[in-house]
This record gives structure tokens, sequence and C-alpha cells, in this order.
């Protein structure tokens, strides 16, 4: 009976490190994919004109995949400030749309909440969304 369980035991441990391990690949591989689309449409809440600004995704001198942000357990319960979606459809035939929606604290990638690490301050990622859309409507 013993054996029993200690082989239960371990099939279990497996199983949770195998879960997260897909968990971290899966987030790493989203992070690249935004790291190397080509293109981004950037919106913002209070944006004076319907028409949707595209960007070549070269434009920041650091991406959203290059912060410090961790994924949470928690839900998206906040207003979007800013939407930048990556490889859209508009412009990337047969592409993978990821969606990034940001708020005051935290962002929203396709669903999965990310919230900065702890020693990062909360609106890290909010000031980081607002240098890049400023940057890019100052191109235009």
């Amino acid at each position: 009976m013993k054996r029993k369980q200690i082989l239960w035991l371990i099939l279990c441990s497996f199983c949770l490190l195998f879960s997260a391990c897909s968990s971290n690949q899966e987030e790493n591989n989203i992070l690249e994919e935004i790291r190397s689309a080509p293109v981004v449409k950037l919106e913002f809440a209070e944006q004076q004109s319907d028409e949707p600004i595209f960007a070549d995704n070269t434009v920041p001198t650091e991406t959203f995949a290059d912060l410090r942000i961790q994924t949470s357990d928690d839900e998206w319960d906040e207003e979007w400030i800013y939407r930048f979606t990556y490889n859209p459809k508009e412009k990337v035939i047969n592409g993978h749309e990821i969606i990034v929606q940001i708020g005051l604290t935290s962002a929203s990638i396709n669903g999965v909440v990310y919230i900065p690490e702890e020693d990062v301050d909360d609106s890290a990622i909010l000031e980081w969304a607002e240098g890049v859309y400023k940057r890019v409507v100052g191109e235009i």
C-alpha cells in the first residue's frame, strides 16, 4: 500500500512540475511573438479619431516583452487605457493576433493578466504604453 502512495506522490509531483513548465513556456512564447510581430495597432481610450494607428513593431526601444512583468491569477477588472494589437488582422494575413490591454496597474494579454514584478512601480506598464503611443503619434 505504501508503495502505491509513494508512486502516486511522485506522479503528482511530475504533473505539477510539467504544468508549471508548460505555463512558463506558453508565457515565453506569447512574449516572443509580441517581440517579433512586424506590425502593431495602437489605440488610446481617449483617442480623438476613430482611425486606428498602425506602426512597425520596431518603434519602441523597449518592447512590451522586455518589461519586468509577471502573470497573475487575478481576473482583468480594469478599463483599458491603451490597447495594442500585435499582428493585427487588418495588416497581417493569417497572423496570430495578440491583444494587449493596458490599465492603470496591470495589463491583459489575450485574457491573461500581467502585473509588474514585486520591486517595480505599479504604473510602469502604463508609463511604457503612454511613451510608445506618444512616440508613434508624434511620428505620424
